[in-house]
């Protein structure tokens, strides 16, 4: 099954069906950082979906019975990878949807999404918040292990970040096989992880190669003697 690459925020005030206009998305920058760093930190634990890697969680003033549903729009063919979750909110709360102030409410609506629909015994409610409470506490500081290399001698570990900024903040770790820090070093804040492809080890030197697509041309190799 198909690991979380994204949850995403709609709103609309009609009912979420054929026929209808789909949900409208909208600005929230402050809030689509904390949820993104709770995708890392899904993602990083392995949470799967059943054939599709994307939620979307549609706000609305439309009565929804029991408050949360699976939409009732059929699976759009061409875009299989998504699909939708409504949940009716207040009208006050719709208002501020652009706003700071429904930070916590939205957040606590995405919390109960994913424990209603997608808790199980591999990934059980309590590790649903657990993710999302390391998110939201950590902030700039949380980290989500993006590529590992294991070596006969030692280990290499890139990190990621997510800034408050909207950009990246890898972070590169060299370890011993008894987990003892040999390396450590910030590597190039960056909106993109094109730079950041293969990593090559051995006992001496520690090398990060981008990956091989036309987004990272020019980028060249970044190496650390160990």
């Amino acid at each position: 099954m198909p690991v979380i690459k994204d949850i995403r925020l709609y709103r609309s005030k009609v009912d979420n069906i054929d026929g209808n206009s789909h949900p409208n998305s909208f600005v929230n920058k402050e809030l689509n950082i904390v949820i993104r760093r709770i995708v890392m930190k899904l993602r990083e634990n392995g949470f799967e979906l059943e054939n599709f890697d994307h939620i979307y969680i549609n706000l609305t003033t439309i009565n929804i019975e029991n408050e949360m549903v699976l939409s009732k729009r059929t699976i759009d063919r061409y875009h299989s990878w998504y699909r939708y979750y409504d949940v009716e909110i207040s009208q006050s709360l719709f208002d501020s949807l652009e706003t700071k102030q429904c930070m916590d409410e939205v957040l606590t609506i995405v919390e109960r999404v994913l424990c209603h629909f997608f808790n199980s015994q591999d990934f059980t409610s309590d590790k649903i918040q657990s993710c999302i409470l390391e998110a939201i506490s950590k902030g700039e500081n949380m980290t989500m292990k993006f590529k590992e290399k294991v070596a006969t001698k030692n280990k290499a570990i890139i990190y990621l970040r997510y800034l408050d900024s909207g950009r990246y903040f890898p972070l590169l770790r060299v370890l011993d096989l008894e987990d003892n820090i040999l390396l450590e070093e910030d590597l190039p804040e960056t909106n993109s992880l094109d730079a950041f492809g293969t990593i090559q080890l051995s006992t001496k030197k520690v090398t990060i190669k981008p990956r091989k697509n036309m987004f990272a041309d020019g980028n060249e190799p970044i190496s650390f003697a160990l």
